[in-house]
């Protein structure tokens, strides 16, 4: 699936949010069982408004635009698809249809639209408009090849929606419950795209009430909704806020509700009842590797720089002990996760045989190039540096800025990288897809073996069939380390006593209509 300027988007996405890890105690939250995130207690009451604090804009409301985890989050509050996530990180629960069949034969899903579904000007939403969205998706400039399996629609009858697929790929259905994966009225109710992405109008559970790119996004309740008891708020305020001490200051004062992401070395100021993490979240931290020429593109190095880092030291020293190993080049806990069996070792012996090994000259200079904007992004580049020169790598650390950063990575201009890849669906598809795209995260180095297992999970029936194709990558992986998967951290919300309702994905997004305030 040829996904590359998709893959650029992602990526860009990851290293903008790598600032975003946890810290302290794997303490807070409700959540009693291992990546279970939920503030839902208490009988649910309308009315009410919160606020919450973000470091990120979304990147506008044009879907084919979306960079910026916070635009995957909100735009489908506005204007919803067909499907959403479930919570698990795993499962695909209905959005504006009530259901849909895959059909492996025909290689059709056949959608059934709720009821009497209307827009939030009143105008009734049809098969006619999801078709129309549909058509919007799959021509993308830079997400259409997402849903490159997509061939066309029919609508027999204004409530079904008949998408027809080149293979029957289980992939598409699931990522169309992505937050890009929007519905918007036919021919954009008589506007040009640019005009209606101004403020756009959708069937989501709220409204645009008002939003100054760059500062503040405020929410209103539709009550045109297909639900007619949600969303619980009257009213969703989205405060952008870039500095994290201003942000803790905000909150602490209670001029915010809740904070998306804590920064590592700020999250010890949270007390312990309002920290709610995500662990791990479905997020691969590690170091990319540019395999396309010396000394990367020798596997005894890339093996060597494997060995040396030290993941146990890195994660208490980095994420403050939330994260995990990685175990698998692909991220956990979402459909199609399962791990190889593989074992990403650590020893400095170890790593120096291996360097020896390879053609690697002691002394030259090996260039590890970082996000500059943010204290976690520098000091883990930091640690990651002081590992490799204890085997005898001369480690020579570079902070750039991220722009500077994905350009040189695309370009090929670059030795090793530190950074983070994340889901933004339910499913190990769209990183799996993500790889394929960028040559390995931009190692340079042949995907076929992964373009192949990812054909072989893009049409896979069953969850063995899915996992047999996942294991040949992570196993690939895992052999040819096209990049070197360290941790799977946490993520940490900062969530005061008001905010009820909270159920986080392990890939951050959250049903904002299920939010109420105590």
């Amino acid at each position: 699936m040829g996904i590359k300027s998709v893959g650029c988007v992602l990526l860009t996405l990851t290293l903008l949010v790598a600032g975003c890890g946890g810290g302290g105690d794997k303490g807070g939250g409700s959540g009693s069982a291992e990546g279970e995130v939920s503030r839902d207690t208490g009988t649910p009451k309308r009315g009410g408004s919160l606020t919450i604090l973000r470091a990120s804009d979304i990147d506008g409301w044009d879907p084919d635009k979306a960079i910026q985890l916070s635009t995957f989050e909100t735009l489908p509050q506005v204007m919803e698809g067909l499907l959403r996530p479930g919570t698990d990180g795993k499962s695909i629960e209905p959005g504006l249809a009530e259901s849909w069949k895959l059909d492996a034969k025909a290689k059709t899903v056949t959608f059934t639209l709720r009821p009497g579904l209307t827009f939030s000007n009143g105008q009734p939403l049809t098969s006619a408009d999801a078709a129309f969205s549909v058509d919007l998706w799959r021509k993308g400039l830079s997400l259409g090849s997402l849903y490159a399996a997509i061939t066309g629609t029919e609508t027999p009858d204004p409530r079904t929606l008949v998408v027809k697929m080149n293979k029957a790929s289980t992939f598409t259905l699931t990522w169309l419950s992505n937050g890009s994966s929007i519905v918007v009225p036919k021919d954009f109710g008589g506007m040009d795209r640019k005009e209606f992405f101004t403020k756009p109008i959708g069937a989501g559970p709220f409204t645009v009430a008002s939003y100054k790119p760059g500062q503040q996004l405020v929410l209103d309740r539709n009550p045109r909704y297909y639900d007619a008891e949600r969303p619980y708020l009257d009213r969703l305020t989205y405060d952008v806020v870039t500095d994290p001490n201003q942000q803790m200051l905000r909150y602490q004062s209670r001029q915010a509700d809740m904070i998306e992401g804590v920064p590592l070395d700020l999250a010890g100021q949270i007390p312990q009842d309002e920290r709610v993490p995500v662990h791990p979240s479905a997020t691969i931290h590690g170091v990319f590797v540019n395999a396309g020429k010396a000394p990367g593109n020798d596997i005894h190095f890339r093996r060597a720089v494997s060995l040396a880092i030290d993941r146990a030291q890195y994660i208490q020293a980095v994420f403050g002990g939330l994260a995990v190993p990685a175990t698998g080049g692909l991220p956990p806990r979402v459909q199609g996760s399962v791990g190889c069996g593989c074992v990403y070792d650590t020893g400095v012996e170890k790593a120096k045989a291996e360097l020896a090994k390879s053609s690697y000259k002691p002394g030259t200079k090996v260039e590890l190039v970082v996000d500059a904007t943010t204290p976690f992004s520098t000091r883990a580049g930091e640690v990651v540096a002081s590992q490799l020169r204890a085997v005898g790598i001369d480690a020579d650390l570079q902070k750039l800025e991220v722009q500077v950063l994905v350009d040189r990575q695309m370009k090929g201009n670059y030795n090793l990288s530190l950074g983070e890849v994340s889901s933004v669906s339910p499913t190990v598809g769209d990183i799996f897809g993500l790889i394929v795209a960028t040559g390995g995260l931009y190692s340079g180095l042949p995907m076929k073996t992964i373009s192949d297992a990812f054909e072989r999970l893009e049409v896979a029936q069953t969850d063995d069939d899915r996992a047999e194709a996942v294991r040949v990558a992570e196993t690939w992986i895992h052999d040819n380390l096209p990049y070197i998967p360290i941790a799977f951290p946490d993520r940490l919300f900062a969530v005061s006593s008001k905010v009820k309702g909270l159920q986080v994905t392990p890939f951050l997004s959250y049903p904002a209509h299920l939010l109420w305030a105590g």
